[in-house]
């Protein structure tokens, strides 16, 4: 059945605003196929209802592999993560509990952080009590801390 510009155009529409309540940002690329399809129906490229739904899953297809294969890469940050918490990373403290990489220990920070000095910490690097420390990031309740050099 052949759709007319308006019908693809809101599949388009319905099918990305879908992406909202689903995770992994699919969806999103078969509607931007869908107003895609719109246009070339609305300018009386695509007139058969074969090459209109061929046309709306090949590019949708090529928007999908688009995104995952090149741009998702390219416009991926390079800095820090953003989901770090900036407000606790780079606070500086002390280990009251060595640190190994396989075992966690404690730290004290010399600045409270929401009302707490004393923290579960863990490191890459063996870090032995008294050593002082700076806090690299956070990994949901423990702080990821370096050694002082």
């Amino acid at each position: 059945m052949e759709l007319s510009p308006l019908a693809w155009f809101s599949i388009g529409v319905i099918l990305a605003a879908l992406e909202i309540v689903t995770p992994g940002f699919v969806i999103f690329w078969f509607g931007i196929g869908g107003v895609f399809t719109a246009l070339l129906v609305f300018l009386g490229i695509l007139k058969s209802a074969e090459a209109q739904w061929l046309f709306f899953f090949l590019s949708s297809m090529a928007f999908l592999g688009l995104w995952f294969g090149v741009l998702k890469k390219r416009l991926r940050p390079d800095g820090p993560d953003s989901s770090r918490d900036p407000t606790v990373t780079g606070l500086k403290g002390r280990c009251v509990r060595r640190i190994t990489p396989t075992i966690p220990g404690e730290v004290e920070l010399y600045e409270s952080f929401h009302g707490i000095r004393l923290w579960q910490a863990e490191s890459t690097q063996t870090i032995e009590e008294d050593e002082e420390i700076t806090v690299a990031e956070t990994k949901g309740i423990k702080l990821v801390v370096n050694k002082n050099s």
